[in-house]
Order: structure tokens, then C-alpha cells, then sequence
């Protein structure tokens, strides 16, 4: 598997291009705003074609180049409204130009998905960021030797081959090293965002990897004991 973050200059977001082992098409995750540009030369320079996009949540920061892809643009149904005019769920972030909506934008269809071939994604629903946050589970299967320039927990970026699956999730701004996504936006709610925490608690294995929307990548397992919002939401429900 090949994981390559790519950092928008605009607010630090992560975008994600993912790729199957032994595949030449990728996945890009969260696609933000100037990601287009670098995202491209990466995949040319790799001799990779984009087979689809996967939006985590509704957000200008991570949505606004989805659609210089051309290729399907998946999206959790409750978000998809705010695909019409991302910047106005954003107020106070000023403009960042002209919105081009995705031609081929697409609510995800079930729970397990396969937004690529030979990647199957299971999606957790998580609003209380936005209504339609949601975190995307994955793996990297025994055996395979993931390339990166990401540093992910106890990997350094550049190749590691794994001897048992290693789960991993993209989390958009559900969840980041050491805080979480905003609930004072639009479409955010505290109250939800505790309880998506407390069944994230509950749901995933502690040894997940956990990809983010902003900062750098951490476990589940360290959240759980150090993260003040998951140890606050664990204790109240």
C-alpha cells in the first residue's frame, strides 16, 4: 500500500492519496483547497490515474479541489447538501475563491463500501463536527509493505512491511492528536460529538492508526488514555 499526505496551505489540512498494493489507480481523501496541483504531479510522476474521491465530511477546507479529478466524488449523505456552497458553512474564514461543485457526486452508497478496487472501506458514522462527519475504516493487509512519507505511529516514512493486518482509519476532523474538530460551526453539536467518541470507544480496535484531517497521525489507543475530549466523553456518554 502506498499512503502519500499531501498538506494544503490553506488552514493545514491533510489530503490522502491511497493506493492498493500492487494497483495503479489511487484514492484521494479530502482533496483540499490547492491540493489539485501537487496531488496531480504526484500521481503522473508515479504513473498513477485517480479512480475516485472521498470526501470525510462537507467542509470547504476538505472538499474544494474534488473536482479537478474528474472522476466520482463520494460524500456521507447528510454533508451532501452543504456540497452546493461549501464556504457558507464556513463563516469568518473568508473566500477562497470560486466553488466548483463535483459533476459526478455521489451520496456513499452502504456502510462497507469500495470507493477503489481492492480497498474495502467500512464507514462509522461521527457527526457532532458536522452532521455527516464520519471516519473510514481500512487496513493494511499482513504481508504487504506499505510506502509513506507520512509518519505514522511507530512507522517512520519511507517502507515497512507488516507481519499481522494493521487497521487504520481516515478521520477527517472527528478526531486529531490530542483534540477534536470544532462543534461551534454550522451543523456541529457537542453533545453528538461526545457520543460518537464514546462508540468510536467501543467500536474500534485500540491498535488503529489514525488518520487526520489536520496535525499529524496517532492511535486510538493513546487517544483514549491521553485525549482529553475521548477520557471526558468515555466517563459522561
Amino acid at each position: 500500500m502506498r499512503i502519500e499526505l499531501i498538506e494544503s496551505a490553506a488552514l493545514g489540512e491533510n489530503a490522502y492519496v491511497v493506493v492498493p498494493k500492487g494497483s495503479d489507480r489511487a484514492l484521494i481523501v479530502d482533496p483540499g483547497i490547492g491540493t489539485a496541483e501537487p496531488i496531480s504531479n504526484f500521481l503522473k510522476n508515479e504513473g498513477l490515474t485517480a479512480e475516485s474521491v472521498l470526501l470525510t465530511h462537507g467542509h470547504a477546507d476538505h472538499v474544494w479541489d474534488a473536482a479537478a479529478f474528474d472522476v466520482p466524488v463520494y460524500i456521507p449523505g447528510p454533508d451532501m447538501y452543504r456540497m452546493d456552497d461549501p464556504m457558507a458553512y464556513l463563516p469568518g474564514f473568508g473566500s477562497f475563491g470560486t466553488w466548483v461543485r463535483p459533476a459526478d457526486l455521489r451520496e456513499i452508497p452502504n456502510q462497507l463500501f469500495h470507493p477503489i478496487e481492492g480497498m474495502p472501506m467500512l464507514m462509522f458514522p461521527a457527526p457532532g463536527h458536522t452532521e455527516g462527519s464520519a471516519i473510514f475504516l481500512t487496513e493494511i493487509p499482513a504481508g504487504d509493505l506499505l510506502e509513506t512519507n507520512a509518519a505514522l505511529p511507530s512507522v517512520r516514512t519511507g517502507r515497512g512491511e507488516f507481519e499481522v493486518a494493521q487497521p487504520l482509519a481516515f478521520v477527517g476532523d472527528v478526531i486529531f492528536a490530542g483534540s477534536v474538530g470544532r462543534t461551534d460551526l454550522p451543523g456541529g453539536d457537542e453533545t453528538q460529538m461526545r457520543h460518537s467518541l464514546r462508540t468510536l470507544a467501543n467500536a474500534l480496535d485500540p491498535a488503529t492508526w489514525l488518520l487526520p484531517g489536520h496535525g499529524p497521525a496517532t492511535n486510538w489507543q493513546g487517544e483514549q488514555s491521553t485525549n482529553p475530549y475521548v477520557k471526558r466523553a468515555k466517563e459522561l456518554g
